[in-house]
């Protein structure tokens, strides 16, 4: 179970990392406390439907009879991690001149947008293959969990908004953090489920 726990931990932080370049600026852009209730809202609900959808999806692919074949969706978050670090996006770029256009009564919508644009395809590389290979016994905790390391993510970003050494620092090494963290995370699926060992067994 504590290994269990650990990895949902370690997961639901490597997502983190990104996501919170993305609260800082839209914390700087939105600074009043009615505008951060609504990002604050706007951040659970976007992030509740990445975790819900990637759990439904981890269902239908429970039925597959071999955990060894459900292994191999550990190479996405790999992929992703590379993809993520050589990438030349700039997405923070992208953010800033959106949140330019929003007004007051669309924020939680354009939040949780923000939210599946910017931070979707990386997040649901991850989730979909953890949840593929977690027994269920312990999603409860598990959505917790996630909830704990989400609220202090938008609470330490809604406090150091104005510091702008720390978001140069995210700006500079947060991809190289997703990187590893993806990547130690998508062996470490593969492993648990026999992937490799299947694989080696066939040679």
């Amino acid at each position: 179970m504590l290994q269990t726990l650990f990895t949902a931990f370690i997961s639901y932080l490597g997502t983190s990392s990104d996501y919170f370049v993305v609260l800082l600026l839209v914390f700087g852009q939105y600074r009043s406390n009615e505008e951060s209730r609504a990002v604050i809202f706007g951040a659970y609900l976007g992030n509740l439907l990445l975790i819900g959808t990637a759990i439904v999806i981890a269902v239908f692919l429970k039925r597959v009879p071999s955990e060894w074949v459900l292994g191999l969706l550990g190479i996405i978050p790999v992929i992703m991690g590379i993809y993520g670090y050589f990438s030349n996006k700039n997405e923070s770029a992208t953010i800033s001149e959106h949140l330019d256009k929003i007004g007051i009564g669309k924020i939680i919508f354009h939040i949780v947008w923000l939210t599946i644009v910017a931070c979707g395809a990386d997040n649901l590389a991850l989730y979909i293959p953890y949840f593929a290979t977690t027994n269920f016994v312990y999603l409860p905790i598990i959505l917790i969990m996630f909830a704990v390391v989400l609220t202090v993510t938008i609470f330490v970003a809604r406090q150091v908004t104005h510091l702008k050494i720390v978001y140069d620092f995210f700006e500079k090494y947060g991809d190289m953090m997703q990187l590893i963290i993806y990547v130690v995370l998508g062996i470490y699926i593969m492993f648990v489920a026999g992937t490799f060992q299947h694989l080696i067994s066939l040679l």
